[in-house]
């Protein structure tokens, strides 16, 4: 960590999915899975990526559903997470990846049975189109995520866009944001502290004028 860094505890930690909660990435998981079942879906791929990411996604998603307990978890970033939950933060999951896919990892790590958590699309920035989403598992006080932001079929919430999105719900270095990739430099530059996991050493280079902490570097 930088000498400096501000780790307010009332600074809501942004996490991101992809690479950074989970090693792995679920837009590729998705791909092979899909195309595995129905190579012949290939030839639909340019058609759907030309309406945009989100509806590629979306479209994958129609298709395969995860198990989020048997993902690969990153424990350090989780002990971060942990922490900085006890510390007062409020934990936000915001990806790029489809919305269906956030809720299920979402509701993987809520912790206590028969109630539900509710979603809506103000807090959610209207990203969810026009309905409330409802996670009919756990509490939300109990969850190590307290809301999630992610794309759809219309938006694709990675790097500039996220970064914007954000700045709208909390103001310019008014959030912590952990994350893996070149593609998160803007979100970094818009926070109030840049949490490195995972990252080459390219990242770290082009994040050295940032107010930073490196949880973990890629081998």
């Amino acid at each position: 960590m930088k000498n400096g860094a501000n780790l307010s505890s009332n600074i809501p930690l942004i996490v991101d999915l992809d690479h950074t909660l989970i090693d792995t990435d679920l837009l590729y998981e998705s791909s092979i899975a899909v195309l595995k079942k129905s190579p012949w879906l290939i030839f639909l791929y340019p058609f759907w990526f030309a309406k945009g990411k989100g509806y590629l996604k979306d479209q994958l998603v129609k298709r395969f559903s995860i198990n989020a307990q048997t993902l690969p978890y990153i424990q350090n970033t989780i002990d971060y997470i942990v922490e900085r939950k006890k510390q007062g933060s409020t934990i936000i999951l915001a990806t790029a990846s489809h919305k269906d896919y956030a809720f299920e990892v979402v509701k993987y790590f809520q912790t206590h049975k028969n109630s539900e958590t509710v979603v809506n699309n103000k807090q959610n920035l209207d990203l969810f189109a026009n309905k409330t989403e409802v996670l009919k598992t756990k509490s939300a006080n109990h969850s190590l995520f307290d809301d999630v932001m992610a794309s759809n079929a219309d938006f694709n919430l990675s790097s500039h866009n996220k970064a914007k999105k954000l700045i709208e719900r909390f103001g310019k270095k008014q959030f912590d944001y952990m994350g893996d990739h070149m593609r998160d430099l803007p979100v970094w530059e818009a926070s109030n502290l840049a949490i490195l996991v995972n990252v080459s050493d390219r990242v770290i280079k082009n994040t050295q004028h940032l107010n930073t902490l490196i949880l973990s570097r890629k081998n």
